[in-house]
């Protein structure tokens, strides 16, 4: 179980009513059309809780313990001490306020203390300029470019930074 708290908000493993409860709200920055199905979200999380050992997702908890986004710690590599991060937050009322980029330093911070990592990776699609910002802000360095990959057809950005 992971419990990790900083000045705004906390990162903690879900349960499966915290799961749902976070995609009820949830709403994709350029895609209008998502709807909720609780089937697939909790094939979601029995599949999070299967890959907790080496691919742990947390729920990203506000001070008043809503539960606001995600954030997954994913292709541990312990031999190579690296690991990938990915986030989102549910919808437009929690971005742009700084939720992201605390939510990545508490994951930095835990990944070199905790799993006792050094690097870490994170693809960010080039047409989301906050998620850009986020790492920036973060400490990661933009260092490589995949043309056309990302789902939209935008470039895959690869981000890296030292613990």
């Amino acid at each position: 179980m992971i419990e990790i708290h900083g000045k705004s908000l906390s990162l903690r493993t879900m349960t499966q009513k915290e799961m749902r409860a976070l995609w009820r709200k949830y709403v994709p920055e350029g895609d209008k059309n998502f709807v909720y199905n609780e089937e697939a979200v909790d094939k979601m999380y029995e599949l999070s809780v299967e890959r907790e050992e080496w691919n742990p997702t947390v729920g990203i908890f506000s001070k008043t313990d809503e539960v606001i986004g995600l954030l997954t710690f994913g292709r541990i590599v312990y031999s190579e001490l690296r690991c990938e991060i990915s986030l989102f937050l549910a919808n437009e009322s929690y971005r742009g306020k700084g939720l992201g980029t605390e939510a990545v330093m508490l994951a930095k911070k835990y990944a070199k203390e905790k799993l006792g990592l050094k690097r870490m990776y994170a693809d960010v699609s080039e047409s989301n300029a906050r998620m850009r910002a986020v790492m920036k802000k973060c400490g990661f360095l933009h260092t490589k470019t995949f043309k056309g990959e990302m789902p939209d057809g935008s470039d895959r950005l690869v981000y890296f930074a030292l613990l």
